[in-house]
């Protein structure tokens, strides 16, 4: 038996059911429901509705690694199977697939960004996590963004089109507040449970009182303890691979950086190499700096580092590690989270990927290490990306639990962004942030559109850079640069970026085809 639906949850159903009577125009809805109000609930009995309506559905999540527990949430509430589509399917698998859907089989499909790309004509898309990156396919082409691709599907077909999140991305909240889509809002989790109780260390005073540099706070060794005695478990962000992110010599002091590409070299001691996380090249620990010094010594510390020191400090604790170091293999993922669901461990210590979308009963707390990792990168969505990540890994703590607390270890607590998260504030967040998009002309105030170009000999490229921006600046809108990206070298290819605000996508168009790149690549990033 499944438990009632809330007022919440049933004034949604209504509002979606409604809107998924067919009609020759698209319909689109925002869920806007904090973590764990139970927005999934939501979609499966709208799904329910959609079948007994003979509709076909199509929903989408952000990543591989959540469609084995989304896949089970379904069939067991619909009873019936679901056809997946992602890239990490056997071929066995995807021919199965593949064959339902030509034969006209399927009346539901499930799967990541590929799925919105398959022989199927849904009249309800369910797009869950809408904000998420991974929603956007940059490279190989073919580039699109799935929202996007959503809305062209739902024209043709006349389908609608629901997008949930917690921390929706601020041009589809945009849209909702100017009555472009359906604002649904769901603003407590069942049965009266609290949002988790947030607690910043500030990890300035804790290094003026610790004798080691630590990467653990006292208060969350502490809480990690009493999670572990309560015989809960504990999930703990670091989005940070490897053991030590950099590798500075002692004679010239500069730090050692890929050959390929312009960036530092992190130190993994699961492999006993150093390795560049942009080519994946991977270089001897003990290789000499350019200066010819084999003089060294390791700083900064990532995801390795972590592990070890938790089960140093607390022997008893079994971690689980989930990174892109131990997920390699074809349903590493899976095999992990379940252990993990299981309860074979206690503490789930990865980077990002535990903050998406995973719904664990037992977990009580969550802590973040290094949370000011992110909040400095020169991008005008830094700061929605960042509000995105704290407030969705503390969601993961408390969805059946009382007394749930998240830890974030900062060196800046005062950091705004961080205000809003701990306060679980995504309106104060959002108003804010609009406000500073707007004087600065960003999105969702214009469009955006980003030349990317690359190429081996660095001068080509100047020139070639220059020559273009020089021919699009006589086709309206603004221009920037063009510039250096934030890494400027990647596999050999030194890099340039031109932005444009507010150009009409026809006339950079005509102006690409006529422009002679002369051996310099050119991308086209609509939306970046």
């Amino acid at each position: 038996m499944h438990p009632p639906l809330t007022a919440e949850q049933q004034n949604a159903v209504d509002i979606l059911t409604k809107m998924l009577t067919p009609c020759p125009n698209f319909r689109g809805a925002l869920l806007h429901g904090v973590t764990g109000s139970g927005k999934t609930r939501v979609y499966l009995e709208l799904v329910r509705k959609a079948l007994d309506l003979g509709l076909k559905t199509l929903i989408l999540v952000p990543e591989i690694n959540l469609t084995p527990q989304t896949k089970k949430r379904f069939e067991d509430f619909l009873e019936c199977k679901i056809p997946i589509l992602h890239s990490a399917l056997r071929a066995k698998e995807k021919r199965e697939t593949w064959q339902k859907l030509l034969s006209n089989e399927c009346r539901i499909l499930m799967g990541t960004r590929s799925a919105i790309l398959a022989p199927f004509e849904p009249q309800l898309i369910i797009i869950d996590e809408e904000h998420d990156a991974s929603y956007k396919q940059q490279d190989p082409a073919p580039r699109y963004n799935v929202r996007e691709m959503a809305f062209h599907i739902a024209h043709k077909y006349g389908a609608l089109v629901v997008l949930g999140s917690a921390t929706p991305s601020l041009e589809t909240y945009e849209n909702a507040k100017n009555g472009n889509l359906k604002l649904i809002e769901m603003k407590s989790r069942p049965g009266g449970l609290p949002l988790p109780e947030v607690f910043i260390a500030d990890m300035k005073e804790v290094r003026k009182k610790q004798d080691k540099d630590l990467m653990l706070s006292p208060i969350l060794r502490d809480a990690l303890s009493a999670t572990i005695s309560q015989g809960n478990q504990a999930i703990i962000l670091l989005n940070r691979r490897g053991y030590s992110t950099n590798r500075i010599c002692e004679e010239c002091g500069n730090p050692l950086q890929c050959t390929d590409c312009n960036v530092v070299l992190v130190y993994h001691k699961q492999h006993g190499k150093l390795m560049c996380h942009y080519c994946g090249k991977l270089f001897l620990s003990d290789i000499h700096c350019k200066c010819g010094s084999k003089k060294f010594a390791f700083f900064g510390s990532g995801i390795e580092k972590a592990e070890e020191e938790i089960k140093e400090w607390l022997p008893n604790a079994k971690v689980l590690r989930l990174d892109a170091d131990t997920t390699s293999g074809l349903g590493t993922t899976e095999k992990l989270l379940q252990k993990f669901r299981n309860k074979e461990c206690n503490i789930l210590l990865g980077t990002q990927m535990v903050a998406k979308g995973h719904d664990f009963p037992d977990v009580s707390l969550v802590g973040i290490l290094c949370a000011d990792i992110g909040s400095g990168i020169p991008d005008f969505r830094a700061g929605e990306r960042y509000f995105q990540l704290l407030t969705q890994v503390a969601g993961r703590a408390g969805r059946f639990l009382e007394n749930s607390q998240v830890i974030i270890q900062s060196f800046c607590p005062e950091n705004p962004v961080m205000q809003f998260a701990i306060k679980h504030d995504y309106l104060g967040f959002s108003k804010a942030e609009l406000v500073e998009r707007q004087e600065a002309f960003y999105p969702p105030f214009c469009k955006i559109m980003q030349i990317r170009l690359q190429a081996k000999n660095k001068t080509k490229l100047e020139t070639a850079a220059n020559e273009l921006a020089g021919l699009l600046r006589g086709k309206g809108g603004q221009v920037l640069g063009p510039a250096e990206p934030f890494v400027a070298r990647v596999q050999k290819y030194f890099r340039m970026v031109i932005t444009l605000k507010a150009a009409s996508p026809a006339d950079v168009k005509k102006t690409l085809a006529d422009f002679d790149s002369k051996g310099v690549e050119v991308r086209v990033d609509r939306d970046c």
